[in-house]
């Protein structure tokens, strides 16, 4: 329940009503004070006098000096209790004590040449007038609390709370639908729409962000269609080079050409891969893989005379993977180890490590390592240490790139590191969504 009201309280709805109960408080509080004043004002100004006209006229009835039988007459017309007090005698319409001590006064002023106060006490309202020889004292019985009186406004108030609340709530209904409907489409699903049925801004709202999907889905068909034209047309020249390459008899020739074909044929799906997967609409063939078994493939169909040293788990690690995808992730940074670590080093070094959230693929060469300025820019599409880009020093500067797309596309993420005259780490961290199958 905490949690639901937290949520609610940064929805605009949450915010507008927050704003109500505010703006409501306020209101009370300025409308209260101005009826507060005014009744003071009007209380000294027209009240008062004919409360103090009043209390002459019952003095006159009770008569001068005060008699008991007359105010009991008049107590009993009235329904009210007099109280008669001066310095020789006492006396009272009712058989009650009284004891000024025990009232609690909240007003009291002066006027003439008698002394008047305001004050409760005893169950009862009293009036207290002094004269310069007795004192008169008036009371009525005080109004029973009637818990009603203060139980219904707020229950009112709640009502009409709830009431704002839940109209407020349907006023910006569709707000939670757009939400919604941003995130689908964000995610890929192009073909969701909204089905916003109002006239209002919210429903002009809707109808744009539907107009803007149907446009952003003839984009991204359109650009999905120019990369599957442009990779049929350059790869057909490039298998009849390829064939004619076969033909001829120069054997260094041959060799050279095909070498620079194969490049090219590279480059290519790099590119179209990277493509694919640099957009938030990427698809991931994801399927359940034990990633040991993965990385034994690689190993086995790109690196069967070349040696790593392999640190893996026994246990097996099992992930939710796009395997062609994590299958050329793992080419390219073995492929890159392979190219920078010298041939009379040790061989590189690719570790597997569990964390509690996540797997780690770390592969270490022990090459002439890379300058700190390079390190922030090596996963950036065709960056190459070498300016001159030969191509012993590496390939058309993709390798990393892709990988770090492929990473990123499964939740992951790619980071190097390198020192000079130690070696390159390229570290590449996978979420472990999977419970790991075996025992620990």
């Amino acid at each position: 329940m905490k949690q639901y009201c937290r949520s609610r309280r940064h929805t605009l709805s949450g915010k507008l009503i927050i704003l109500f109960v505010a703006m409501a408080i306020i209101l009370a509080v300025v409308v209260g004070s101005i009826i507060a004043w005014s009744f003071r004002t009007h209380f000294e100004e027209n009240i008062r006098p004919h409360l103090m006209q009043y209390m002459e006229y019952i003095r006159a009835d009770i008569g001068s000096p005060p008699s008991l039988k007359n105010a009991q007459a008049l107590a009993n017309k009235l329904a009210i209790e007099i109280h008669y007090f001066s310095a020789h005698h006492q006396w009272a319409t009712h058989d009650r004590a009284l004891n000024f001590d025990d009232l609690d006064f909240y007003r009291q002023y002066k006027q003439g040449n008698a002394e008047y106060g305001f004050g409760h006490g005893y169950d009862r309202e009293f009036l207290i007038a002094r004269y310069s020889d007795y004192t008169l004292a008036f009371s009525i019985p005080r109004k029973n609390k009637n818990i009603l009186r203060k139980v219904v406004p707020v229950l009112v108030i709640l009502l009409v709370l709830i009431i704002l609340y839940y109209a407020t709530r349907r006023l910006f209904a569709p707000i939670d639908d757009i939400k919604e409907g941003i995130g689908r489409i964000g995610r890929g699903e192009l073909s969701y729409r909204l089905n916003i049925k109002r006239s209002d801004e919210l429903g002009e709202l809707g109808s744009s962000i539907n107009t803007m999907a149907d446009d952003i889905e003839n984009m991204l068909e359109a650009k999905r269609q120019l990369l599957l034209a442009i990779s049929h047309e350059l790869r057909s020249p490039l298998t009849r080079a390829k064939v004619a390459v076969a033909l001829l008899d120069d054997a260094q020739h041959r060799d050279e050409i095909q070498q620079d074909l194969d490049e090219m044929e590279t480059l290519i799906e790099e590119l179209l891969e990277s493509e694919r997967l640099s957009t938030r609409h990427r698809v991931l063939n994801m399927s359940t893989t034990v990633l040991q078994s993965l990385i034994q493939q690689v190993l086995t169909e790109h690196f069967p005379q070349n040696g790593f040293t392999i640190v893996m788990p026994q246990q097996d690690i099992v992930l939710e993977l796009d395997q062609a995808r994590i299958k050329l992730l793992l080419k390219n940074i073995l492929e890159n180890a392979m190219t920078h670590n010298p041939q009379q080093a040790k061989p590189p070094v690719l570790q597997v490590e569990r964390q509690e959230h996540s797997v780690n693929i770390v592969v270490s060469d022990h090459g002439a390592g890379i300058e700190q300025q390079h390190l922030p820019h090596l996963a950036e599409p065709f960056y190459r240490t070498d300016k001159s880009r030969q191509r012993k020093t590496g390939g058309y500067g993709l390798g990393l790139y892709l990988s770090r797309v492929i990473a990123e596309a499964h939740g992951g993420e790619l980071s190097i590191t390198s020192q000079l005259g130690v070696g390159t780490v390229v570290r590449v961290s996978l979420e472990q969504t999977t419970q790991n199958s075996g025992c620990p």
